[in-house]
């Protein structure tokens, strides 16, 4: 991926999320939120559990496609 540091967005939210707590956040496109919040997914998720962990909702079919 070349991933060298971390975005502004990325820099400003991954302490939270990494703490587990909830947090909301507006960047541009392309500034790397969903890494900003899949990488805290990744840490979280038990491979060998066998159900639900984790849940992304996204409020339109277009923006589901691009996370």
């Amino acid at each position: 991926m070349g991933i060298t540091s971390p975005t502004p967005i990325q820099a400003e939210v991954l302490p939270f999320l990494l703490d587990g707590r909830d947090v909301i956040g507006q960047a541009r496109t392309g500034s790397g939120k969903t890494l900003a919040f899949a990488l805290p997914l990744i840490e979280v998720v038990d491979p060998r559990l066998r159900a639900v962990q984790a849940l992304v909702l996204t409020p339109t079919r277009e923006l589901a496609v691009q996370v």
